[in-house]
């Protein structure tokens, strides 16, 4: 599932929490004072890791500030910011009626990274509004982080050099099962009597395919657990990863149960039972993941019906 997907899911508990946390630091005293509130800034991007960017506006739009950069992006933004007018930006137009607003999520042009913009009103004693603080959020660190995730993001790529690990070792004995599918495979115009005991034939099929599985097993390891990202999350995620490993067992399976009938056939036809039972248990094993799949969905399905109802539920109290 990609961020946006995520986004929905989470925008309600995310927008609370990150204006709960602009407002926390918010007082109107700050924006006649440009070096404390350049002081308090700093204290929030130091407290809140998932702050990028913090800066403040005044009533008309204008940057009263520089702008206060996480380290890990100031070799990627400029400090330099105050008297920019961006009562252009969408974060504006929304939080000017004196409601704090959060925008969805975006590429950012300064970081290059999936973002989103939280803008927080601060409000006089009357009804006027003294400034707008505004904070540029790294999104997946600030998901990590409200879902309590952070202890495993941490250890994740440790995880992904085992599998890279796991994968170099598969494909290299995919290889060597394919070298030696085609020396058998080779026996058969260089050997009559081979040929006439269908040995070769049969010896190069079943390596040939070992060989196919082993690296369709290796490579969806490679996909699933190194190149994608996955929402542990999220139940989808764990049933597409099996319903890959599953595939391409059953179609190993299914090629050598078919070799097995064709060998069985020619040589042992008492053997024939055995070879049966073998395509009967792989129908099974595909009746019983297509099952899986099918409750794995539906229960999925739930869960969101349920999670949006306690949503709708949320927004009316």
């Amino acid at each position: 599932m990609n961020s946006f997907e995520r986004y929905y899911e989470v925008q309600p508990e995310l927008s609370a929490f990150l204006v709960a946390v602009l407002e926390g630091v918010a007082r109107p005293d700050l924006f006649r004072d440009v070096s404390e509130l350049e002081r308090v800034l700093h204290c929030l991007i130091r407290k809140y890791p998932f702050f990028d960017l913090c800066y403040a506006l005044d009533g008309e739009g204008k940057q009263i500030c520089d702008n206060v950069i996480h380290k890990r992006q100031r070799k990627r933004v400029g400090l330099d910011g105050k008297g920019l007018d961006r009562s252009h930006r969408a974060y504006f137009r929304q939080v000017s009626d004196g409601t704090p607003t959060m925008t969805a999520p975006y590429l950012s042009s300064a970081t290059g990274e999936i973002c989103l913009t939280a803008a927080v009103p601060v409000h006089t004693r009357g009804s006027g509004i003294a400034g707008i603080l505004v904070a540029d959020v790294d999104f997946k660190r600030a998901l990590v982080l409200l879902e309590g995730d952070e202890a495993r993001r941490r250890v994740e790529p440790v995880f992904k050099l085992v599998y890279a690990a796991i994968f170099v070792g598969l494909f290299i004995i995919s290889l060597g099962l394919g070298y030696h599918g085609f020396i058998s495979l080779g026996a058969l115009w260089s050997s009559n009597t081979m040929v006439t005991s269908y040995v070769a034939p049969f010896q190069a099929t079943i390596l040939l395919t070992l060989a196919l599985a082993i690296f369709d097993l290796a490579k969806t390891i490679f996909e699933e657990e190194v190149l994608i990202h996955k929402d542990v999350h999220r139940h989808s995620s764990t049933r597409r990863t099996l319903t890959r490993f599953m595939a391409a067992i059953l179609i190993a399976i299914s090629i050598e149960a078919l070799m097995l009938v064709f060998k069985f056939a020619i040589e042992k036809p008492e053997y024939l039972p055995q070879a049966a039972w073998l395509i009967f248990a792989v129908v099974g094993l595909l009746i019983g993941l297509g099952i899986y799949v099918y409750l794995g969905a539906r229960a999925e399905i739930m869960l969101l019906q349920r999670r949006e109802s306690l949503q709708r539920r949320h927004r009316q109290d």
